[in-house]
């Protein structure tokens, strides 16, 4: 059973929990030689081990390692508006305009992009490297294929997809196939 942890500001650290047998200690650190030392443990009782470590000489003259740069923050795309409105309406508008609207971007802000999709022909297959899509079907029937597994869809569905994973639409029925689809890790172009 393999344990590790650093001293407290008091230089104690604990283990609780541990079985009853023997233990091969190994204290090291930055400027000491490293100590190892056997314990016994006895069942339901704390062992309390003193250990004094000795300065290293050869580490107090080496330089000390310089820590790494922290990775830069992921970038975020610019802030949107507050959005609201009601999809049914929306999506019928789309249907109706000339030429239709297949997809109306509602909302773009930060690395998040929300679009109604209205469907009266199978999408081809499509992968986003950088992002996570979720697919929630508003209205109509069909089909979301995954890599190589598929799955019917309706209305009240929705759909997953991890980010790098090839994923297609099919519709199914006469109806539109309604979607609000949530891009979620790739940058917004433009806010909205």
């Amino acid at each position: 059973m393999e344990r590790a942890g650093d001293t407290n500001a008091a230089g104690q650290v604990n283990f609780p929990g541990l079985p009853a047998g023997t233990y091969r200690l190994r204290f090291a650190g930055d400027n000491v030689v490293t100590f190892e030392r056997e314990a016994t443990l006895q069942g339901g009782r704390v062992t309390a081990v003193q250990v004094t470590l000795t300065p290293s000489e050869a580490k107090k003259d080496e330089p000390k390692p310089v820590a790494a740069a922290p990775p830069p923050p992921p970038a975020v795309g610019p802030v949107g508006s507050p959005q609201w409105g009601s999809l049914t309406d929306l999506a019928k508008r789309a249907l109706q305009s000339k030429p239709v609207r297949r997809e109306v971007l509602l909302a773009c802000s930060g690395n998040s992009r929300s679009v109604l999709l209205a469907l009266n022909e199978d999408q081809p297959d499509r992968a986003y490297q950088d992002a996570e899509t979720t697919l929630y079907v508003l209205d109509g029937q069909g089909a979301v294929k995954i890599g190589d597994r598929s799955g019917d869809v309706a209305a009240g569905s929705f759909v997953a997809v991890p980010r790098g994973m090839t994923f297609g639409i099919t519709r199914r029925g006469n109806k539109p196939l309604v979607l609000l689809w949530v891009l979620s890790g790739s940058q917004c172009e433009e806010a909205r």
